[in-house]
This record gives C-alpha cells, structure tokens and sequence, in this order.
C-alpha cells in the first residue's frame, strides 16, 4: 500500500511539473525579450536624440567658428600678459558658464585647439577652434557674442567625433593678400594714386603665381628650416589673382592660395618674390632658383593686406561627416554672416591701412636692396641693420638682405653709386634704382610720387609679424605627385 500512494505521489509530481514548467519557459522568453527590446529602443531613442540636447552639465566635443579683426591683439594664441583672441573667447566661455574656472586657466583641460594661428595684427575671415564644453546654454551664441568685443565674433559651433582635432584635422587653408595696384606697376614707372593696372600685367601676375602650384621646397620662403628637411616641402593646390577693384581712392587686387599647409613667412614671401619679377628686378627664374638647395634673397612681402580665409576638413567629412550621427565641418549657412563681416571689419582697415600709413609703399621703397641670388654666409653674417630698429634686427636673424642700396644721384650724370639705409633716411629725395643684366639703369622715382601721394617713407617702419600656419601632425602630408586634389 504504501509503494501504491508512493507511486500515485510520483505520478502527481510529476503531472504538475508539466504542466507548470513550459509556462514557467515562455513567461521567462517573454521576460527575455521584452528586456532585449526594450534595450533596442533605448538605443534607437538615444540615436534619434538632437545632437545639442542631452545632459546639460555633460562636456560635448564641438567645433566653434569665429571671425576676427587682429588690430590690436598679439595674435590669436594666448599669451599672457598681451592680449590675444583666445584670451577674450575664453574669458567669455567662461562668463556664461560653457567651461569652469580652472579649464579657463589650463584649457588644454578641454583639448582646446585653434585650426590655423595667426600672429599679432592678422585677422581670420573664417578660423576654427576645438574644444570640450557644455553645449545646452540658454542663448549661447547671443550671450558670447555680446561679451566678445565689435571685432571678434563667434558664429555658430557643431557637434563632432570626442577625438576630433581642428588642427590636425585639417586638410587645406585658404589665404587671402589684398594688396594696391601700383606695387605691380613696371619699376621705371613713375605712380600715383590715379593708376590702374592692365589686363597684360594681370595676366603676367597669373602666370608667376601658377609655378608656386604643386609640391616644391620652400625652405626659401620661412625661417629656420633647412632644406633636407621635410617639413621644408609644401602643396599649393591653387593661387590666383582676381579682378581689381577701388576702395579708398586707390585700386586693390585680391590674390587668393590655397594649401595644404603653410610655414611662417611662407605667403609673405611668395607674393614678394611675385612682385619683384613683376616689377622687373629679377627674372622668373628666381623662383625656380629658390626651390634649390642654396640660401636665396627673397622678399617679405607686409603683413598687412593677408588674412585666413577658409579652412577645410576633407577627410574628417568623408568619414564622419555622412555617418547620420555627425554634421560636415563646413559652414555655407554662415556664408553671408562671414562676408559681412569680412566686409565691415577686416578689408577697410586694409585699405584705410595703405590709405593712411602707406605700408606697401615704403617696403617697394627697399625692394632693391635684394639680390634674388644666391647668398654667401658671410654676406648674410655681416648683413647691415640700423641700431635699435626691431624690423632690421628681426630680418638679420630670420632672412638676409643685401647690405647696400643702389642709388643714382642727379648731381653725378646718372652715375650708380652705392650707399646705405642711414644715408637713406638723411636724403630722403634719393631716387631709388635697380641695375640690370646690361648695365641699364631703371629709376622709380619714389620722391615725385610721395608728393602726389601724401606719404612719408620711414625706413625703420616696424613690420608686422604673421604666421601664415602651423607646423603640425597631419599638416606635412605632401602630395609628391603635386596633382592630386584634397
């Protein structure tokens, strides 16, 4: 009896563990996939949500893009105690409460990082910087934007990659030099502000810019790199001259290059050297002569007509720029923002600058004092430079220059005699001149046109420091081919 009722307890248990486990199972495939799908739409809502919004306190990883006219600033890299642009932005930052007190004192706290640098006195249509901060700020741009001075704006910002970097990111600057006309008039030519130049002598600037095209070494063209180096090679992808226009009085032309990348000096110098063989000192195979071996006498254009125009992120958009999650590093929808405020703060205080202060002027007034040769060593050691002048002592250190100036002398018949700055600036109705291959002399007569222009030559006149780029990781790629486009 007993193994009967063990047996129909067996039978019972065993009845029930059927007929309870398979719900048991699907309840728990039920609770399994509900947990599965509700883990999808949480991912799906998380894609969905508008890149700006999210946590307020949390950090985003942005790309900010601001304009700025540098008069006034030590260049847009901070530099205490000077005053800089990233002094401003920063300050600003911090006021309406996108980063704290100490990312504001170190802000490599928040990879902080500028695109392009300029150096004191240049302006940026268009640069961009990198940076961590907090995003969700009531009227963000308004509020910066009303910290920020007249002449430093900051237009809009996007979301990016948390690794994203604008500087080695970046694939491509556009730089723009606004300079007169007359500094492409033929050296024999005497000028005023009435000149305006032809379409020949345009189309003579076009071609000398397109031999800079391609990937040549322009250690000629900066300071302190040799020419075995690598970072000494550059690719200009494209450098023209448009049309001339007149603004002031007097007649601009806009000469825009584009590169991959640019060393200090580097435009300066290019359109210096482009002026001379325009003018007529040298031939065109200066140019080629430059991208040698040896040291060669190239000019330095001023600073003050150049600003950084655009700055491209080529590769950064291929790979990011399409994914549905990132936005393209590119900014048309601020196109007009931008030309407006090129137009109101950056070009007129070219053109009053030249107007007023005659800066390209007086630098064509030394323009003969280069050789466009090859340079000896102990020509550039013994190179001459006025006492206490900072442009002369800066020019010894960085770039040579010849030490005499040919001048002619009215009393003398036309003789060439030699002379130097000091004697310069002790006669100033000396008529600067420029021998040629044949002996021929060829006068500017600087003196006649000073008296139409109104404008004073100063010898010493302090040149503005400009750094036309960065050397930096993912800057030197040089195409050798010197063809491929970014």
């Amino acid at each position: 009896m007993i193994r009967r009722l063990a047996s129909r307890l067996r039978s019972y248990i065993s009845k029930i563990m059927s007929e309870v486990t398979p719900e048991s199972n699907l309840k728990r495939k039920a609770d399994n996939e509900q947990e599965t799908s509700s883990k999808k739409t949480k991912n799906i809502k998380k894609e969905q949500v508008p890149q700006m919004q999210g946590n307020p306190n949390v950090k985003r990883k942005v790309a900010v893009l601001i304009a700025y006219n540098g008069k006034g600033y030590h260049g847009i890299q901070r530099n205490p105690p000077f005053p800089s642009i990233e002094e401003e932005i920063l300050k600003a930052l911090l006021e309406v409460k996108a980063i704290t007190q100490e990312q504001y004192d170190k802000p490599s706290l928040v990879s902080f990082q500028r695109a392009a640098r300029t150096d004191k006195h240049v302006s940026a249509a268009s640069n961009i910087l990198s940076l961590k901060m907090v995003t969700n700020v009531e009227n963000f741009l308004d509020n910066v934007n009303g910290i920020l001075p007249n002449q430093i704006r900051m237009l809009g910002f996007k979301r990016t990659t948390k690794g994203f970097d604008c500087k080695t990111q970046c694939t491509g600057r556009t730089y723009m030099y606004v300079l007169p006309t007359y500094a492409l008039a033929p050296v024999e030519m005497t000028v005023t502000d009435n000149y305006r130049v032809t379409d020949e002598v345009l189309t003579r600037v076009n071609e000398i810019l397109q031999l800079y095209v391609g990937t040549h070494n322009f250690h000629n063209f900066t300071s302190g790199i040799k020419p075995t180096e690598r970072r000494a090679y550059r690719y200009i992808i494209k450098f023209e001259c448009g049309k001339p226009f007149v603004r002031e009085g007097l007649e601009f032309v806009t000469c825009k290059v584009r590169g991959q990348s640019f060393m200090l000096h580097h435009i300066r110098k290019m359109i210096g050297l482009m002026i001379a063989v325009v003018k007529g000192y040298c031939k065109e195979d200066a140019i080629e002569l430059s991208w040698g071996s040896e040291k060669v006498d190239v000019p330095k254009a001023p600073g003050l007509g150049l600003l950084l125009d655009e700055l491209y992120f080529d590769g950064y958009n291929k790979k990011w720029g399409r994914d549905g999650l990132h936005e393209p590093i590119e900014w048309s929808e601020f196109e007009e923002e931008l030309e407006k405020f090129r137009e109101e703060y950056i070009l007129p205080e070219i053109y009053k600058g030249e107007k007023n202060e005659r800066v390209m002027w007086d630098w064509l007034k030394t323009l003969h004092m280069h050789s466009f040769d090859v340079e000896s060593k102990n020509r550039r050691r013994n190179n001459y430079s006025i006492p206490g002048s900072e442009e002369s002592t800066q020019d010894v250190n960085e770039e040579s220059q010849n030490t005499n100036l040919d001048l002619t002398d009215g009393d003398t018949g036309g003789e060439v005699i030699t002379t130097n700055r000091t004697e310069v600036e002790a006669n100033p109705q000396t008529v600067l001149s420029h021998p040629t291959e044949d002996g021929e002399v060829k006068k500017q007569d600087f003196t006649k046109s000073d008296e139409v222009l109104k404008g004073e030559c100063e010898i010493g006149h302090k040149d503005l420091e400009v750094g036309e780029g960065q050397e930096g990781e993912g800057q030197d790629k040089i195409n050798s081919v010197g063809s491929q486009s970014l």
